[in-house]
């Protein structure tokens, strides 16, 4: 498979494919009878060769994957209904004044080529032996990270998971977390519009049932998701990987209970809409065993006195003199503003998957034994940390209510998602001119 396919795939489950820039929001009568409008979105538009553009990139990653392709034009639709969504988004982030830094990007440029054995320099001239655009590349991966920070902020920072719901889901699963088998998913969802008529939610259902049989008289059901679902992977054919029952809605377990591998499910209710979910395969059924990190940080938090800036060339000082043989625990009790950790020479004890953010636990688990990690934001300021010791053991209560309580924060996250998308969407004007996408009156 090409890098750029690989890079690009590892960027779907997000934002898809994202337009490589925003369209100008007029153009000249001379240059639309050229390249004609396809969608206007707020103040913007999207051209046909934009699309084109798209479909194109698209239809090859789909090869790549062996997914049959559906007919170009249920295709188009469904990647034209991708970049009206992300263009919006893009809109509401440059609105706020949301953007990310040089260093972000590079950051995350960094981490895409270590993750594919490669430095920046060589990932970019595979990407540019391929024949791709290495800016275009690197516009792609900026917008991506932009549509992340922004959804954070409505999505993320009102999710709450009480302890109450964290002790009902293990009594809910309490057969169901050691043995940690997985489920390889698929999914078709037919929305229903928001404050849905009987109507509506008749011929949704309706439009569910007759995908349903398709698929059952042997249809592909990646090219059927591909054309006809509105879930955040139907570019992916559909594909949402392998997932533990307590990762799955309640409604998607009840229905795989009684499932086995190749079976496809009668429609499934949720909020979101009908779902027709495959079951492509069933793995695991081991003890969970989880693997705790002795970890111990130094951390500065800015004020109006102490800039991020000036936090970082701290820390940056701080590590060098411990890599010159300055006791980190000496200096965590003099410098480190985290008063429970400072204390014991900023000893964190061991830590479980899920007992912090997802960017400590990525820097915490890419750090070898004895090593000290650069500067990185947290919650709570800037840190530096050191990874003391690594041990792997059978699930602890303590790590499975740790594993419950992330597990039911990305539920909701993934349904509060669902429903703010649906909400941007509703609220910008979209006018779609191609007329097999045009929505039915």
């Amino acid at each position: 498979m090409q890098l750029l396919r690989k890079l690009s795939i590892a960027l779907f489950s997000i934002v898809f494919l994202l337009p490589a820039a925003q369209a100008a929001p007029t153009a000249a009568p001379h240059m639309q009878l050229l390249d004609r409008i396809v969608a206007v979105v707020n103040n913007g538009v999207i051209t046909q060769r934009q699309l084109q553009q798209r479909t194109a990139q698209i239809m090859a990653e789909l090869q790549a994957q062996g997914t049959p392709l559906p007919p170009r034009a249920a295709l188009e639709c469904q990647v034209l209904n991708s970049m009206i969504l992300n263009r919006i988004q893009l809109g509401i982030a440059k609105s706020n004044d949301i953007n990310v830094s040089n260093k972000t990007v590079n950051d995350a440029l960094a981490q895409l080529a270590a993750n594919n054995g490669l430095t920046v320099a060589e990932m970019r001239a595979r990407i540019t032996a391929e024949g791709h655009d290495w800016n275009q590349f690197v516009r792609q991966l900026r917008q991506h990270l932009i549509i992340q920070k922004l959804q954070q902020q409505p999505v993320d920072q009102n999710i709450r998971v009480t302890n109450r719901e964290v002790k009902d889901f293990l009594a809910q699963y309490a057969n169901q977390m050691d043995p940690g088998q997985q489920y390889h998913l698929a999914q078709i969802l037919v929305p229903i519009p928001d404050a849905a008529s009987p109507k509506d939610i008749e011929r949704a259902h309706k439009e569910a049932q007759k995908l349903r049989e398709e698929a059952l008289h042997g249809a592909s059901f990646a090219k059927l998701a591909v054309a006809h679902s509105a879930g955040q992977h139907a570019l992916e054919g559909g594909n949402l990987g392998w997932l533990t029952a307590q990762q799955l809605p309640p409604y998607f377990v009840r229905a795989i209970n009684v499932m086995k591998p190749g079976d496809v499910s009668e429609p499934i209710r949720s909020p979101s809409g009908f779902h027709i979910i495959k079951l492509l395969g069933i793995r695991g059924g081991q003890q969970i065993q989880v693997t705790q990190t002795h970890v111990r940080e130094i951390l500065i938090k800015p004020s109006p006195t102490l800039t991020s800036t000036q936090a970082i060339a701290k820390l940056k000082r701080l590590r060098r003199e411990i890599e010159q043989g300055a006791s980190f625990a000496t200096l965590a009790k003099a410098n480190s503003q985290d008063p429970a950790s400072a204390a014991r020479g900023g000893d964190l004890g061991w830590i479980s998957p899920g007992q912090v953010s997802p960017q400590f636990q990525k820097i915490m688990d890419g750090l070898p034994i004895g090593k000290i990690s650069q500067p990185f934001r947290t919650s709570k300021g800037w840190a530096i940390i050191e990874v003391l010791g690594r041990r792997t053991q059978n699930a602890t209560e303590e790590a499975l209510k740790a594993r419950a309580k992330q597990i039911l924060f990305q539920r909701k996250q993934q349904e509060a998602l669902d429903i703010w998308l649906r909400r941007i969407r509703s609220q910008a004007y979209v006018h779609i001119l191609l007329k097999q996408c045009a929505p039915s009156a």
